[in-house]
């Protein structure tokens, strides 16, 4: 495949997905597509998505320069109360597969779009073997500090989510700087650690239990990835 790497054992990465319900892959892409694909990322109006009182929310780039001081305080403040109660997260989005459906020709509407075609599903259905998957769902997040994302399972009533992935495009991240994908058990263990390397793809099953940590205060990058669900329409 012209972006995948061909030196890739996709048996044995098919064998981790099936046994162990995920799998980390590095070098997934050919070496030229991932720094590519960060350059694109620089140049994103990065939007807030968060989960408010009365359900999931976005503030876009405008909103936010909006808010003075004060109101950055309160929202902190709202999104940290909500996260004691129960489910929460925090971090930057753009939602690629509206920018392809838009009609967008910059770099990383045109690499949804090969994403949604059959190059990409057609190699996911042989990896996964799940043979029904026909769409996905794709956005470019960021994560910076205070950022996070708390334990869930993906799951949801309206779509028939059946693989999720992350694609890691993250330079010379520093594990002990937080945003790391963990996977917990029922007792609510973490079993599994996924670190964002660079060029690097994270697969796992739907439903799933997952989280990750939030992005210390001290940490000098940021946590960039292309996201999504990999879906039976």
């Amino acid at each position: 495949m012209a972006y995948i790497n061909p030196n890739l054992d996709h048996e044995d990465i098919a064998r981790q997905l099936s046994s162990r319900g995920r799998v980390l892959v590095r070098d997934f892409f050919e070496p030229h597509i991932a720094p590519a694909l960060f350059d694109a990322l620089q140049t994103v109006d990065w939007d807030l998505s968060y989960r408010a009182p009365d359900g999931d929310a976005l503030l876009t780039s405008e909103q936010l320069q909006l808010l003075d001081l004060s109101g950055r305080d309160a929202l902190a403040q709202q999104i940290t109360d909500i996260a004691a109660q129960g489910f929460q997260f925090s971090f930057f989005s753009h939602s690629l597969v509206n920018a392809a459906l838009a009609g967008r020709t910059d770099l990383l509407a045109r690499f949804v779009r090969w994403m949604a075609d059959e190059e990409f599903l057609g190699y996911m259905r042989r990896l996964t073997g799940q043979t029904e998957l026909n769409r996905l769902y794709a956005q470019a997040t960021m994560y910076r500090s205070g950022s996070f994302l708390r334990a869930h399972d993906d799951h949801v009533q309206t779509e028939d989510r059946r693989i999720a992935y992350v694609l890691n495009l993250t330079r010379d991240w520093r594990p002990d700087w937080g945003g790391l994908l963990h996977f917990c058990d029922v007792n609510h263990d973490v079993v599994d650690t996924f670190v964002p390397h660079f060029n690097s793809m994270s697969l796992f099953h739907v439903p799933q239990s997952h989280f990750v940590s939030q992005v210390a205060p001290f940490a000098t990058g940021e946590r960039h990835a292309i996201t999504g669900w990999l879906i039976r329409a």
